[in-house]
């Protein structure tokens, strides 16, 4: 059951910092566009098998990744933390389930790099990321073709 927690927390951050850094908007570009491999392995308290996805990162989506966002009503703030102009740094803080994690991540055009620490009632959780551009987008997918009509029985 802890494994299965730890592999979601993972997928889950995964999913936010490769979604925050594809929702930027255009500016100074410290990642370049294509197709990403990210890969996060949890280090502590156990040291997890790495879990691999791609997304893909256009033009318009290269600028450094924010932190993501929260509102003054959630539960879980999210404070910046000082970082270098390639760098993005942040802290979360969940009040109501007393869960603290903290995230850093380098970029460097073709590749990227992260930690993530997640701290609640049981312990640490650490989590390292690691990201390479490994080739230019696919064309987008066509749009799905509209349903044939279905036959009347009159012809």
């Amino acid at each position: 059951m802890r494994l299965h927690y730890i592999i979601t927390i993972s997928i889950v951050f995964a999913l936010l910092i490769a979604g925050h850094a594809a929702a930027q908007p255009a500016g100074a570009a410290v990642m370049l566009p294509g197709l990403w491999e990210i890969t996060v392995q949890t280090r502590a308290p156990i040291v997890g098998p790495p879990i691999t996805h791609t997304v893909c990162i256009d033009k318009a989506h290269i600028a450094r990744p924010d932190p993501p966002r929260s509102r003054s009503t959630d539960d879980c703030q999210v404070l910046p933390d000082a970082a270098a102009p390639n760098e993005t740094a942040y802290t979360i803080r969940c009040a109501k389930r007393k869960v603290t994690s903290s995230a850093r991540f380098s970029y460097s055009g073709d590749h990227f790099a992260g930690t993530v620490s997640i701290m609640n009632a049981d312990g640490e959780i650490q989590q390292v990321y690691t990201a390479k551009r490994v080739s230019d987008c696919d064309s987008p997918l066509p749009e799905p073709n509209p349903a044939p009509p279905v036959p009347s029985g009159h012809e």
